[in-house]
């Protein structure tokens, strides 16, 4: 009887041993606190977010964290996305964001930025604030190597232009300082819409005036909007022989590039600054050093090689 209750006993000590360890053991691998982690993309939640959403939620389900996604229902403004932002701030461990104005934006969140919640940004920075963490790909390269693929495609002496947005947003004015850097030392006329309307039909009515040879989006919102304009004025006039061009990725404007309704278009990976925006919101809250500022990979496509493994790869992420 006696043995018998030495035997439970050292069961239970050894039970009570084995919860202990368990506790006082690290995390899996890979695994971390369940942190909240909040994206606020500029503009809607369309499919052009949709790489850089997939590459968060795998880099989430890899480290055990919770990540979601917010847009403004209503517009794309500075005043908006800051409400957003703060509302946000109150549920979440971590903040990234893809800010709307570089410039209106930029004393409001260094002042959000100094307080305990890690906020990294990401597709498009702030003025002036190169130290922050940022991820996206070379866009002033980008710029260059889009005027180098249009010049390429013969146009030495024709008029472009440059549909660029309001300048309003960083990645947008770095690829077009890259985009006019290559064209001032050609014979192309080249000019910059960055004002106005920028909806289809306003944007036809430019092509219609101007009847230009070529002309590209610095923007994806810009580049849809631009093909379905281009698409009317090919209809207007049979003889109109127009190059469109673009930087951006959507499901719209996929469909486009294989129509051949848009000849080239420059995509960076978005799934890549989804997944290590995650990863890096994650290393800001366990303390460690964030570097931001990552070289993120783009490629240039069309009709003839976006299904080419490399690009598919880029292109569409659920092959991985």
């Amino acid at each position: 009887m006696k043995k018998k209750v030495n035997i439970q006993i050292f069961l239970l000590v050894a039970l009570i041993a084995v919860c202990l360890l368990r506790i006082a053991a690290p995390p899996e691998r890979g695994r971390t606190k369940n942190y909240n982690i909040s994206v606020i993309v500029r503009g809607n939640m369309d499919t052009s977010w949709s790489n850089l959403k997939r590459g968060a939620e795998d880099a989430a389900a890899d480290l055990g964290v919770s990540v979601r996604f917010v847009a403004s229902l209503e517009g794309n403004t500075a005043e908006e996305q800051l409400e957003l932002l703060d509302k946000e701030l109150e549920g979440s461990d971590a903040i990234l964001i893809s800010p709307v104005n570089r410039i209106l934006m930029k004393e409001p969140l260094l002042a959000r930025a100094g307080k305990k919640i890690p906020i990294l940004f990401f597709e498009s920075g702030i003025s002036g604030e190169n130290d922050l963490p940022l991820l996206c790909c070379d866009n002033e390269q980008m710029g260059r190597d889009m005027a180098t693929t249009i010049i390429n495609h013969g146009n030495v002496r024709g008029k472009i232009i440059v549909f660029s947005g309001n300048g309003i947003c960083s990645s947008v004015t770095e690829r077009q300082k890259g985009f006019m850097a290559v064209m001032e030392g050609t014979e192309n006329e080249c000019r910059v819409e960055s004002a106005g309307s920028f909806r289809p039909e306003a944007l036809e009515k430019i092509l219609a005036r101007e009847k230009p040879d070529a002309v590209i989006a610095l923007d994806d919102r810009i580049l849809e909007n631009l093909t379905r304009a281009g698409k009317s004025y090919r209809q207007q006039d049979a003889a109109a022989k127009l190059q469109i061009y673009g930087i951006g990725c959507s499901s719209e404007i996929l469909k486009s590039l294989e129509n051949q309704e848009i000849v080239s278009i420059a995509v960076q990976d978005d799934y890549a600054i989804g997944y290590l925006g995650v990863q890096e919101a994650v290393a800001a809250l366990q303390g460690k050093e964030v570097r931001g500022n990552e070289k993120i990979r783009y490629i240039i496509t069309n009709s003839n090689h976006m299904y080419d493994k490399t690009d598919q790869r880029l292109l569409f992420p659920f092959v991985r």
